[in-house]
């Protein structure tokens, strides 16, 4: 699995209930992440990405700016739309990282992920 930010937190409780119960679990995350870290309840995969820690979160904080920010609807509501692009974008990016990642694609098939 892959998800940062708050998605995270709650998965990890599942994460621990499945290695409790025999089952090897493994998480695909980017080199880059703000929140997941590696576990002993978790075999970790990590692929490259094309941006830095310091980056996304700058994004991150620029995204939820926007929503306390004032001004009009439709100044807030193209800040906020700039924002969620930049943000997409990040994630369409690590998509394509995972997929050129041949040795993750390799493991990923062999062992029937």
């Amino acid at each position: 699995t892959h998800v940062d930010g708050s998605p995270w937190f709650s998965i990890q409780e599942v994460l621990e209930r499945l290695k409790q119960n025999g089952h090897e679990v493994v998480v695909v995350a980017p080199e880059v992440s703000v929140h997941i870290k590696p576990s002993k309840n978790f075999v970790m995969k990590i692929y490259s990405v094309p941006y830095t820690k310091e980056e996304i979160e700058k994004n991150m904080m620029e995204y939820f700016g926007v929503v306390f920010e004032e001004g009009s609807f439709f100044e807030r509501f193209f800040k906020l739309y700039e924002s969620t692009k930049k943000l997409t974008n990040s994630g369409v990016s690590e998509c394509d990282q995972v997929l050129k990642n041949k040795d993750l694609i390799r493991y990923l098939e062999e062992s029937k992920f």
